[in-house]
């Protein structure tokens, strides 16, 4: 008899921006997928990776300040981090949790792409904030380059600021 397949997805908020609360929040993941595995699923996991997407521009761009001869790495070249960190986290502990229950089977992580419609209408207002928190002048240096900056009231410690978003 075949087994069932389901696709598991994780959201925005299934993973942390910590190292720490991340792994924690993995091997719970880790823990219900193994559970659908020892219930006779195939399962296929998919991931968001908003929050990571955006440390790795950050600490991209701190790295470039250091030398101007480093660069920034492009979203593309972020996004595809992100996922084999993250993938590297979720493979490990879900094969570790199999193993722990006797279950051998092979875990795998696949790096993906996806192409998105440059005149979709969402690009025309963005919402989703990525990377660190930048001064006038630091904004206006990405403007230049031609990237989408956003000004936002923040809260009593950060005032005043501007985000890039994602565009």
């Amino acid at each position: 008899m075949e087994n069932k397949k389901i696709v598991v997805a994780l959201g925005r908020n299934a993973f942390s921006e910590s190292f720490p609360k991340q792994h924690e929040r993995v091997q719970a993941a880790a823990k219900a997928i193994a559970d659908l595995v020892e219930a006779k699923y195939d399962v296929v996991v998919t991931h968001s990776n908003g929050p990571q997407v955006g440390m790795i521009q950050t600490a991209m761009t701190e790295y470039s300040r250091l030398d101007e001869n480093r660069t920034v790495a492009p979203m593309s070249i972020c996004g595809a981090m992100s996922q084999g960190y993250i993938g590297y986290d979720l493979q490990n502990a879900i094969r570790s949790e199999l193993l722990g229950r006797g279950i051998y089977k092979t875990v795998s992580s696949i790096i993906t792409q996806v192409k998105v419609d440059p005149f979709d209408k969402a690009f025309n207002n963005p919402t989703k904030m990525i990377g660190r928190l930048m001064t006038k002048d630091e904004a206006d240096h990405e403007r230049e380059k031609g990237n989408y900056v956003e000004y936002e009231e923040g809260d009593e410690v950060l005032s005043k600021h501007y985000l890039m978003h994602i565009k």
